[in-house]
């Protein structure tokens, strides 16, 4: 008799503990379908779009369509291959600006040539560690007008690479290139810290 309810008492303690594997099974389930639905509605998505009328003018936007903001992590700008850094001091040059100094300059001695007929305009922005760019917004990183600047800048641009390595708030990280024929960005599992 003893030896029968062992085997009851047994029989009850193995089939509570298969409840409770299924049981913690199907928590873990249902907090990883949660959470790819959660990632999917803070999720960033960025792009490079840009723009030109030709010898008028050039913009290059960095654009977030996605629905969540894109957290920057790092970035870098690259003029045939080699790293540019923003000029420090009191007017201190954005990369992208740096990027492009022997086209400004070229062009101020153009337009000094023509006394000052050229308008030639450089508006560049930074893009930094820890800068956020919200869901549909986007920032002008670049914006080149005046017939003596457009010209060379189109046709150096292929020389000026930007690189971004951003993350959604869930901590997903994505890298995207200016120069990568990729359409969509490249999944990464955490981005290099930049200083």
């Amino acid at each position: 008799m003893d030896e029968k309810r062992f085997r009851f008492d047994l029989l009850v303690a193995l089939l509570a503990l298969l409840i409770s594997a299924v049981a913690a099974g199907s928590s873990a389930y249902q907090t990883y379908v949660i959470r790819k639905q959660f990632s999917a509605t803070v999720w960033p998505y960025l792009t490079f779009v840009t723009s030109s009328s030709t010898g008028k003018f050039f913009e290059l936007d960095i654009d977030n369509p996605g629905i969540g903001p894109a957290l920057i992590v790092s970035s870098r700008i690259t003029r045939d291959g080699r790293i540019v850094s923003p000029r420090p001091g009191p007017d201190v040059i954005p990369a992208i600006g740096g990027a492009l100094a022997p086209e400004r300059d070229r062009a101020a001695a153009d337009e000094r040539k023509s006394h000052g007929r050229g308008n030639n305009d450089l508006t560049s922005s930074t893009i930094l560690p820890g800068d956020v760019l919200p869901a549909g917004q986007k920032l002008v990183l670049l914006r080149v007008a005046g017939r003596f600047l457009t010209p060379p800048v189109l046709a150096n641009i292929h020389r000026i690479d930007v690189a971004l390595c951003y993350c959604s708030l869930l901590g997903d990280c994505w890298t995207k290139r200016l120069s990568d024929q990729a359409i969509k960005p490249h999944s990464v599992t955490s981005c290099p810290v930049t200083s």
